[in-house]
């Protein structure tokens, strides 16, 4: 499913009116059915319900589901956020609806009096805001939005629902996180727009529910659409397909992992690990010696190589270390430290990865401060050849930005770190994404038991071995996401907790792989 911008919803509306002659009070009155059918669907008990409806086609939307209620029997009140006079064309269609069918519909603006008593309600509907908000929401709609949030944590609290999107939060871009109403779930019409499926915005829409109401599909669909949220389907179409019967090892990929280095050993075999779990075809860790004594026979799958102890080695051993088209993939930087020695095997790894035929490079961890450090020579890298998986902290040394930034505003954040090294990358976090610069993909597994010690080497490990296949590495890399997630729910479902360690996540790679194909 994609994912959309309001200015992208807002063409895919105007050409469904009027391009395809789908009258957009048509589609209001299906928006509104669709609002009241989940009322009515997700809260049976309820009896007293609050429409809060603006002037523009959110209110109409509001009011709408006004009238379903009401004739289901609800006890609806509706207050007109301004005046009767600035209500849209459509929206005064089902205002008037609403008056003649008897529904009390009160004018709530700057003049009047105290704000009703939300208490009383069972449900309140919120159709304040529609998605073309950007700024801050002002007088009455901020008071009114300060006073539903601070039922938030009262008992017999309201149920609130946002219709399309929670009023004061923006349809993408940067969020301040003082301004949205705090929903409880949020029904969207069409498609999710970008904040309801990431962070910080994702937190106010509460569960979120995509009503079908009737866009064309070629338009919901549209290859110009450059967002896409990864779900089991788009997975299984890409690492789903069976092996040939007649395959061997090297078929299936061989992986370099370079990392390890003393006293952060189990880094690295978290990532062959998990590597090896999810198919890769053989794996080969690089480290240094005191490390391979360490590593060496506790993977018995894994094979083990060692770097020359002095650093001036470096530069003549290495590429001798990496052949000429012997590994399909490297993966470097999980426990690869910081020192001035790993800094050499990083630049000099960089340096002749041309030459020795590999493809396709994952940077993770400490290999990401390494890379921010070598920023005049980022340049070099060859374009869509690296796959950059930062944290928010790894993200703002690469851009030069306050972690803040970063977090406000993930979407663009992951796009110019993707342009900024000609490379893919994988921001992780909450809803993690993944982007070539241009196109964009939103993960929807997962959760806060992946913040963990180790869980990063993991899911570097499960993307090295995505890599292997003949996929590109966004895809890769959004598969690699999506497994990882999957498997920390899988044992967070099966076991009603929100704390894990990283090597439970391996064990259940098996049944994350699995679910797919469900």
């Amino acid at each position: 499913m994609k994912a959309v911008t309001a200015e992208q919803m807002r063409q895919i509306d105007r050409i469904a009116i009027e391009e395809r002659g789908i009258p957009g009070e048509v589609l209001m009155s299906l928006a509104g059915k669709e609002v009241a059918d989940h009322v009515i669907r997700t809260c049976p008990g309820s009896r007293k319900v609050a429409v809060l409806a603006g002037t523009g086609n959110n209110g109409g939307d509001g009011f709408i589901a006004a009238y379903w209620l009401f004739n289901h029997a609800k006890d609806v009140d509706v207050f007109l956020i301004g005046t009767v006079g600035k209500l849209s064309s459509s929206s005064s269609i089902y205002h008037k609806l609403c008056i003649n069918s008897g529904i009390p519909v009160d004018l709530l603006n700057k003049e009047s009096s105290p704000l009703p008593d939300f208490t009383k309600y069972d449900v309140i509907l919120d159709a304040m805001i529609g998605t073309g908000f950007t700024g801050n929401p002002r007088s009455p709609v901020a008071e009114i939005i300060a006073a539903l949030n601070s039922l938030t944590h009262t008992p017999n609290r309201p149920v609130i629902v946002a219709v399309d999107i929670p009023s004061g939060l923006p349809s993408e871009g940067p969020v301040d996180e003082t301004g949205p109403l705090m929903a409880d779930c949020t029904v969207t019409m069409g498609l999710p727009k970008l904040s309801l499926v990431t962070y910080p915005g994702k937190k106010f829409a509460g569960d979120l529910f995509v009503a079908d109401i009737g866009f064309p599909r070629d338009l919901t669909g549209s290859s110009s659409l450059n967002v896409e949220l990864i779900d089991s389907g788009m997975v299984a179409s890409r690492i789903a397909a069976p092996r040939d019967p007649d395959t061997y090892k090297y078929a299936q990929g061989n992986l370099l992992l370079i990392g390890g280095f003393d006293g952060m050993e189990g880094a690295i075999m978290m990532c062959a690990a998990a590597a090896i779990e999810t198919g890769a075809g053989l794996v080969t860790c690089l480290t240094t010696e005191k490390a391979r004594t360490v590593i060496a026979g506790k993977i018995p799958e894994l094979i083990t190589l060692s770097l020359p102890e002095k650093e001036a080695d470096l530069s003549r051993s290495i590429p001798s270390l990496l052949g000429t088209g012997r590994y399909d993939a490297v993966v470097m930087g999980p426990g690869m430290g910081r020192t001035k020695f790993a800094a050499t095997v990083f630049s000099t790894v960089m340096e002749n990865l041309a030459a020795a035929r590999i493809p396709k490079a994952l940077i993770d961890g400490d290999g990401l401060n390494h890379l921010a450090a070598m920023r005049s020579s980022a340049a070099s890298l060859p374009a869509g050849q690296i796959l950059l998986t930062p944290h928010f902290s790894e993200a703002a040394k690469l851009l030069g930005d306050d972690i803040a930034v970063i977090k406000k505003d993930r979407i663009n954040s992951a796009r110019r770190c993707s342009r900024a090294f000609n490379a893919v990358t994988l921001l992780k976090g909450p809803c993690s994404l993944v982007s070539d610069g241009e196109r964009c993909f939103i993960n929807t597994t997962g959760g806060p038991a992946l913040a963990t010690a180790g869980s990063g080497d993991v899911l570097a490990g499960i993307t090295g071995s995505f890599m292997l296949k003949n996929i590109s590495l966004s895809e890769a890399a959004s598969c690699g996401a999506y497994i990882h997630g999957r498997a920390a729910d899988l044992i967070c479902g099966d076991q009603f907790r929100d704390s894990l360690k990283a090597t439970d996540l391996i064990s259940a790679l098996g049944k994350a792989l699995d679910s797919i194909y469900r």
